[in-house]
């Protein structure tokens, strides 16, 4: 008996493995673009010294469009968005809110998922979540963005890569990196959230994926939002 020998089965197996290896398509290098701001303007208008009703705050779905992120990466296809609540607190909790200025928000996030090119096909390899945190009186953001960044500070400690000041080199009066991959800013009367990730060629291997899509991706989406933002001129 011949115990080499390969059943027919496998040997067909091999073969098209062999003949899918050689019949391969060459990954198209990753592309990366800019901020073209080319949305509606975001222009809420807070009372002063109050928060934005719930029901006035903007759709996280509708800030960022297609067009928008193409701009940032041009062979971004089958964008699918799924909304992410949030739930608005008081500023002060010593006092009383203004009516209907706290609660759940059902769109004040959102994570846009989409393909981008790479040797093993997936239709959402990469994800954008944004996320608003407060839309207020600009003053009240100001104070939570300063509580929000002495946090961060305090956590990060002494490693630039969960904790780094950005100042307004983004656009943004104010933006600070946290945990890596998170972008966290305020401008006007809004608070945001800037993450995601992607595991698409050209991005690279983890932990440097995560740092080149902020570098090259998140910190264009803060450029495009800011942009659109009021107190911005």
């Amino acid at each position: 008996m011949n115990r080499n020998r390969i059943p027919l089965a496998a040997a067909a197996v091999a073969a098209a493995a062999v003949a899918l290896t050689g019949c391969g398509t060459e990954v198209p290098p990753l592309e990366f673009g800019s901020a073209k701001p080319s949305g509606a303007r975001l222009d809420a208008r807070p009372p002063q010294g109050s928060s934005v009703p719930v029901t006035q705050w903007p759709d996280a779905c509708a800030a960022l469009s297609d067009e928008e992120i193409r701009a940032i990466l041009p062979q971004a296809e089958e964008f699918e968005r799924e909304p992410v609540k949030v739930t608005v607190l008081n500023f002060n909790p010593l006092t009383e809110s203004a009516p209907g200025t706290t609660g759940d928000v059902a769109k004040g996030g959102c994570k846009t998922a989409f393909g981008l090119p790479a040797e093993y096909e997936s239709e959402h390899n990469s994800t954008i979540r944004i996320v608003f945190q407060s839309v207020a009186d600009p003053a009240l953001v100001a104070q939570g963005y300063a509580k929000d960044q002495e946090y961060a500070a305090k956590n990060g400690g002494q490693d630039p890569e969960k904790y780094r000041d950005l100042g307004d080199s983004l656009g943004p009066a104010g933006c600070f990196v946290e945990d890596d991959d998170q972008l966290v800013c305020h401008q006007g009367p809004y608070e945001f959230e800037v993450s995601g990730s992607s595991t698409a060629d050209g991005v690279g291997e983890y932990p440097e994926a995560d740092k080149n899509w902020r570098e090259k991706v998140l910190t264009e989406v803060v450029r495009t939002l800011s942009a659109r933002m009021a107190g911005q001129a």
